[in-house]
């Protein structure tokens, strides 16, 4: 919860199942911490991936029936966008994201905070092609093939998203963009086909 730019509560846990079932005790239970009411939310915020088929649809999920009775927006940004939130330094930033298959999910922005490229599926040993010239910050928990390179310009920080950061990166997206997931590869499931008579 953000209120005036101060975190007034907030829940963060690392969860591979369930969080279908702890999501909304997580969100009653931070509304109660900071003795606020839905009806006094300016908007919700929900990041769009990429990450997991099922965390991103059960947080848009979430947001959306949570939106729809208060008529409150929904703002979307990208997982990019909210571990950008948490670079201050003005110098060139390299997230990156685990897939948890394989390649690194990566976008790369200028020290202006201005995205320099649209979000890539990048297999690790191809990381040192999304180098800028000089220093740069490189974010986010898919940070192992950067840190492999062992470049002195490059500032390693592995980190995971929280409800702050997704919050702040909220306050700078187009309130227009719809809240939809961000997928970078094709799902592990796919429905199986009738064969042919």
């Amino acid at each position: 919860m953000l209120a005036g730019g101060v975190v007034r509560a907030e829940r963060f846990a690392v969860m591979e199942r369930g969080q279908a079932e702890a999501i909304m005790p997580q969100i009653r239970d931070v509304m109660a911490e900071a003795g606020i009411g839905f009806a006094a939310l300016d908007a919700l915020a929900t990041t769009v991936g990429p990450g997991s088929f099922t965390g991103l649809r059960i947080g848009l999920a979430a947001a959306r029936g949570l939106a729809l009775p208060s008529g409150r927006p929904v703002l979307a940004p990208t997982a990019f966008e909210a571990y950008l939130a948490q670079v201050e330094e003005a110098l060139p930033v390299i997230v990156a994201i685990d897939s948890r298959r394989g390649p690194v999910f990566v976008q790369r922005f200028g020290a202006d905070r201005k995205p320099l490229a649209d979000p890539a599926s990048v297999e690790a040993e191809a990381a040192g092609g999304c180098l800028p010239d000089g220093r740069a910050i490189v974010i986010g928990d898919g940070t192992g093939p950067f840190a492999a390179l062992g470049h002195r310009d490059l500032d390693i920080r592995p980190a995971r998203i929280r409800a702050v950061d997704v919050a702040r990166a909220a306050l700078l997206t187009d309130p227009e963009r719809p809240p939809v997931p961000l997928y970078l590869r094709p799902p592990d499931a796919t429905m199986m086909r009738a064969p042919v008579p």
